[in-house]
């Protein structure tokens, strides 16, 4: 036992640097909205839970909240939150390396190793240089989000007012945060097309992760001079899976919710909504529409795209859109009965298609063991006849926790404190990867030199 724990702090592997780094910012965070100072006049200062739930959902970039962003909290309380989320979005380790590259000049084996694990291998970039993109392509996109939703809040509000609620949401967008300063989301401009369509090209470039962006800033400089020039297969398969998934989920929500209370409107406006909804369910966490006024059915899809989430090496959370990827290449494979995995001409290594496999099963398992918990925190004791409806909404919260998305039916707030550490913990596992939590208090182990022999297993 003694040896675990001390395993368990050290900081050897890049997965134990990561898991750490972002448990101490948490905890930061949580002390840095205690003060009263950090909400409006005459509301009740945040107590403990309260303060850690919100640290986590703005360092985990999830947007679950069980206090009033904006009616609640003061505008330095605001501020905290946004500072959480773009260190939280872009990963801690990638300003503390920041830092050391400005005074040191360079990191250590661990430190790159770990920074590769947070936002992937970026076209084999020195560390320098992929630290300065990140940077680059966060400041730009936010700069260009925040410009454009400062001048559309104009109309409403005065310019201190608008160009705060434009930096705001534009950074929480780029994060796949979700936070928003509005009680209602962004339901009062579900028609607005300057916000929307801003919000959802935010949230679709956060998702796509900086290896893509990269790659497809490469891929345009190169067809002036190489024009067969292709993306590599991990850019081309999270653009066209991001995109089959926007369009084949606005599809089903507007079929689900076509003779639903919850949208309303022309054909056009439902349209937007769904379109909308499509893209925020994949870890935004933005709404347009009142959720808890969605149905059964659209619940169960929103559910889904939650699963998903956004891509490798982004803001996002989730299995990924790579895993569904692989995993759906493995069925093709198997039912034509390949020997290897192929996806798009390529052939995928078999410890990728492990490793995607062990991510939806890991995934999986917490969420059930998440429901279960919520269910004896929640429902101890209580006959079903009594809350026939309360396991999708627990369900749904658990994945909306564990995607990072901050969707809700409404339950958030009314959990018990076990309930929102359940949910708490869901948030700290989803950002990080279940994997990589797992990595983190397992350690590296060595390869075995032997196998046992082989046998038969009948299965299915």
């Amino acid at each position: 036992m003694k040896r675990f724990f001390a395993q368990l702090i050290s900081l050897n592997t890049p997965s134990r640097l990561i898991v750490v780094s972002f448990a101490l910012f948490i905890v930061s965070g949580t002390f840095l909205l205690l003060p009263s100072m950090t909400v409006r006049e005459n509301i009740s200062p945040n107590s403990f839970i309260q303060a850690l739930f919100t640290a986590t959902s703005a360092v985990c970039v999830t947007g679950l909240t069980v206090r009033d962003t904006g009616m609640e909290l003061s505008t330095l309380g605001q501020a905290i939150v946004l500072l959480l989320i773009q260190v939280g979005g872009l990963g801690i380790l990638t300003f503390s390396n920041l830092f050391l590259l400005l005074y040191a000049g360079r990191l250590d084996v661990t430190q790159r190793m770990a920074l590769k694990e947070t936002h992937g291998n970026l076209l084999h970039l020195p560390i320098r240089t992929l630290i300065m993109y990140i940077f680059l392509y966060t400041f730009l996109i936010e700069l260009a989000g925040a410009v454009l939703l400062t001048l559309r809040f104009l109309v409403d509000y005065p310019f201190g007012s608008a160009l705060w609620l434009g930096i705001f949401h534009s950074v929480s967008a780029f994060c796949n945060a979700g936070f928003s300063l509005f009680p209602d989301s962004l339901v009062r401009y579900r028609h607005d097309m300057v916000i929307n369509l801003t919000i959802m090209l935010l949230v679709i470039m956060g998702g796509l992760g900086f290896v893509v962006l990269a790659d497809i800033t490469y891929w345009a400089k190169g067809l002036r001079s190489v024009p067969r020039m292709l993306l590599s297969l991990h850019s081309r398969t999270v653009l066209f899976t991001s995109g089959l998934l926007i369009l084949s989920g606005a599809s089903m929500i507007a079929i689900l919710e076509s003779n639903g209370q919850a949208s309303a409107g022309s054909w056009l406006e439902r349209l937007l909504e769904s379109v909308f909804l499509s893209v925020s369910a994949r870890t935004a966490g933005f709404n347009t529409l009142q959720t808890a006024q969605l149905t059964n059915g659209t619940l169960l899809m929103v559910i889904l795209l939650m699963m998903v989430g956004g891509s490798p090496g982004s803001t996002a959370g989730g299995i990924k859109t790579t895993t569904l990827a692989v995993l759906y290449a493995l069925i093709v494979s198997r039912v034509r009965n390949c020997t290897r995995v192929e996806l798009m001409r390529r052939s995928v290594p078999s410890h990728v298609v492990a490793k995607a496999l062990m991510t939806l099963a890991v995934f999986l398992l917490v969420v059930l063991v998440s429901v279960i918990l919520l269910q004896i925190t929640e429902l101890w004791g209580v006959p079903h006849s009594m809350h026939r409806g309360n396991f999708l909404e627990y369900l749904f919260e658990v994945v909306s926790a564990l995607g990072t998305v901050g969707l809700s039916t409404g339950v958030t707030t009314g959990l018990s404190t076990a309930g929102k550490l359940v949910i708490i913990g869901c948030m700290f596992i989803g950002r990080l990867s279940p994997l990589l939590i797992a990595n983190s208090l397992i350690g590296m182990r060595q390869q075995t030199d032997y196998s046992y022999p082989e046998e038969d297993i009948i299965v299915g």
